[in-house]
């Protein structure tokens, strides 16, 4: 009779912890156990809209027309019962909301929230060998780009700031972290980004090793060329370089070929240049610090942005 009333005893214990989240809380207490890598991977791809039909994001073509960008936040809400979703995979349908493993998922979950938002955030750093930005994620904005630049353009970089923030703040220009960024699809034309915070500004770039020689104006009407450049105004005292203010406008259509007259005579463009400047000697450092271009590059502005409101 004791040993029934002892087994009872426990089982109404056991009820009793299992009809309260906070009471398996308190038992489990640092001991919660976690999934499995590979589930929890899945889990912060998921966090970050990995796997995602993109009708669930743009349900209407109308809403993202081609040669058109689209700022968004993720609803982190949103985020939470997606989730949710996919844990509900491993339970019983018919169960009470109330039951002993709805309770027990109650009391598991929110711990390991934590950790899935810590590999969401370092998903993309991973992937591209840097250090771990360790992200807050307690806002997600992002953008959507639909363009043939997507398509025809591979390897484009994007660079998000903050509102107040600009690339001219130099040593302090606070580049946001970038979440995600991914061309939806080998030949697609729609480029998903999501940022760490509230993205105000967003540059989009061409590849880096677009880097090139270039002039400010070409024209050829009826064999006649028009090519012109703005130089800098520059002087060097040993390895110490001076820039004037002001460019020296330079006529260069001289230097191109008159039976290919695309083709530039390099002799003839580095003495013209070298007489503009007027700087000896005049070797391949000075050419191309005169010629280099950097690599196309257009500004967004989210106006929607909801800094300040945020806390």
């Amino acid at each position: 009779m004791r040993a029934l009333l002892s087994r009872t005893s426990f089982h109404a214990r056991l009820a009793a912890t299992f009809a309260d989240p906070e009471a398996i809380k308190t038992v489990l207490q640092d001991s919660i156990p976690d999934f499995p890598d590979d589930l929890n991977n899945w889990m912060s791809r998921l966090k970050l809209l990995y796997g995602v039909p993109f009708n669930y994001l743009v349900p209407d073509e109308r809403m993202l027309p081609p040669e058109s960008i689209r700022f968004f936040y993720v609803d982190i809400n949103w985020i939470d019962a997606l989730l949710d979703g996919a844990y509900s995979i491993g339970r019983n349908l018919t169960t009470s909301d109330v039951s002993a493993e709805m309770n027990a998922d109650r009391a598991i979950l929110p711990g390991l929230h934590p950790g899935i938002t810590s590999r969401a955030g370092n998903i993309r750093a991973k992937g591209l060998g840097l250090k771990d930005p360790a992200p807050s994620m307690a806002v997600i904005s992002g953008f959507l780009l639909r363009s043939k630049v997507i398509s025809e353009y591979p390897k484009l970089g994007v660079y998000a700031y903050e509102k107040g923030h600009t690339p001219d703040d130099g040593a302090n220009a606070a580049f946001m972290t970038i979440l995600r960024m991914e061309k939806l699809g080998d030949k697609s034309d729609t480029l998903l980004c999501l940022v760490d915070g509230d993205a105000y500004r967003v540059d989009i770039h061409e590849a880096p090793e677009h880097l090139h020689y270039g002039i400010d104006k070409y024209s050829n009407e009826n064999g006649t060329i028009t090519a012109k450049k703005n130089l800098y105004n520059f002087t060097k005292d040993g390895n110490n370089v001076t820039i004037k203010p002001g460019a020296i406008p330079t006529d260069l259509a001289a230097c191109f070929r008159s039976v290919s007259p695309r083709t530039l005579k390099m002799h003839d463009l580095a003495g013209t240049i070298q007489n503009a400047v007027k700087v000896t000697p005049f070797d391949s450092a000075e050419m191309g610090f005169e010629m280099t271009e950097g690599v196309g590059l257009v500004s967004f502005y989210n106006q929607s942005s909801q800094l300040h409101s945020i806390k």
